[in-house]
């Protein structure tokens, strides 16, 4: 069975034509142009594309290979130089981003088929990955190829059927809110409404109406009635985020809805009914937070039907090259192509991402912005690659710096604020509760 290989040949080159040994297993298909490439691969399979490039045209051979790579993903490429040339200093950098291999002429026929045999099966390989992956991507999450990241995908397929309560831990900026609407897009729930709430966002005095609502003359300056996130979400998903970073009185009140399925407004007699399947998650290792009565146990013990934990991005490195060019795949405006160099790849792979994904991309988001070119780099990214071997006594304690950091950050606002805990809290962007957290977890003495 013949194979159809993509040759794109601006110079209608006739050396490649004639094949001295019998290459019954390809059928080369020659464009002169971009649009007649555009046009034979709508109309043929080919997994696999020959470029011929002399010195005149690589300017306009990579130029296209970019175009018709960014059009069929799958597409793998082998440059074919004439004898003699050499790539120019300006695009040799970013040739190995395009091309998996390169021979020169005259071709070396049984070679070239080997060659192609390979290019075939890895381009074979690619269009799976990228057709397994689809479905993912459409629901806005790419969830990679590493054997922890798939295995999370089959855990919320299964809960995304049920109706149960969920919780889902992991470090700040894994995805935990992108799993949610994942679960809330896969359930019988997908056609309600999918509501959030962060917790640990939402000031300790307007929280309790924010959840549960409150109506008209409740309280000073409620002038008509307000219908909270819980009531809202009827039919539909709620999302709670940061849950750790309640009260204890709102999660008395939490628990009660829990149990009853209903709500009470703050300043109404009649309670509400609400139909909506509850998905919890949290940066805090709640456990903990109940031994340090932080944390209801009887709350914890309710919403612990189904947990997940979601893996920090430090622990799939090899997912980084998929999800960093999917979320530049979002992020690039319409009318503009980015990649990557190897070196921002490079970089990418070997940095620790303390925000996990939510960093990556906006670390991707800065660099689409700050670059000069199409090319993103390792500047561009603001990341620095750690040197390859340092000696024992060099090495950072990464957790230790943190901390000392943290500790920092939150001495300052302190003092700035006059020892007023209140203020601080609201100057570092976050909850009273969770504040006095950060306190304990530092062991600053007051």
């Amino acid at each position: 069975m013949e194979r159809d290989v993509l040759v794109l040949n601006f110079t209608n080159d006739t050396c490649f034509n004639n094949s001295p040994v019998n290459l019954s297993d390809w059928h080369f298909i020659h464009a002169s142009s971009v649009c007649c490439a555009y046009k034979i691969l709508k109309k043929h399979n080919c997994l696999v594309a020959v470029a011929l490039v002399g010195q005149s045209e690589q300017q306009s051979v990579l130029k296209a290979v970019k175009q018709l790579s960014a059009s069929q993903g799958s597409l793998l490429w082998l440059a074919l130089f004439r004898d003699g040339d050499s790539l120019l200093d300006d695009i040799s950098y970013c040739f190995n981003d395009y091309f998996l291999d390169y021979h020169h002429l005259p071709v070396d026929w049984a070679r070239l088929d080997h060659t192609l045999g390979h290019i075939y099966g890895m381009a074979q390989l690619k269009r799976r990955t990228m057709h397994e992956s689809s479905s993912a991507k459409a629901n806005g999450f790419c969830f990679g190829e590493s054997e922890q990241m798939q295995r999370l995908k089959e855990d919320l397929d299964k809960v995304a059927c049920t109706d149960e309560t969920l919780l889902i831990g992991g470090e700040t900026g894994t995805g935990k809110g992108l799993c949610a609407q994942y679960i809330h897009s896969l359930s019988p729930r997908k056609d309600g409404p999918f509501i959030t709430v962060n917790c640990g966002a939402l000031p300790p005095t307007l929280i309790h109406a924010e959840l549960f609502g409150h109506e008209k003359g409740a309280f000073t300056g409620a002038s008509k009635q307000y219908i909270g996130r819980i009531e809202r979400a009827h039919k539909g998903t709620l999302f709670l985020d940061e849950i750790g970073d309640l009260s204890l009185e709102l999660q008395i009140n939490l628990l009660h809805f829990l149990e009853e399925s209903y709500i009470d407004r703050l300043g109404g007699n009649q309670p509400t009914e609400v139909d909506c399947r509850i998905i919890f998650a949290t940066h805090v290792n709640l456990e903990n937070a109940v031994d340090e009565g932080l944390f209801r146990e009887d709350l914890y013990y309710r919403i612990n039907i189904i947990q997940l934990e979601l893996p920090s991005l430090r622990n799939h490195i090899s997912d980084i090259p998929i999800l960093a060019n999917d979320c530049l795949q979002k992020l690039t405006p319409a009318g503009h192509l980015y990649r990557f160099s190897k070196s921002a790849l490079l970089a990418m792979e070997q940095y620790s991402w303390p925000g996990n994904v939510r960093e990556l991309k906006n670390r991707i988001q800065r660099a689409i912005i700050m670059s000069d070119s199409d090319v993103i780099t390792e500047t561009d990214l603001a990341i620095t690659p750690p040197k390859s071997s340092l000696p024992d006594s060099d090495v950072i304690d990464l957790v230790k710096h943190r901390a000392e950091v943290d500790t920092e950050v939150i001495l300052a606002a302190i003092k700035k604020n006059n020892y007023n805990i209140s203020a601080a809290a609201r100057e570092l962007s976050v909850s009273r509760t969770t504040f006095y957290r950060l306190i304990k977890k530092c062991k600053i003495k007051l």
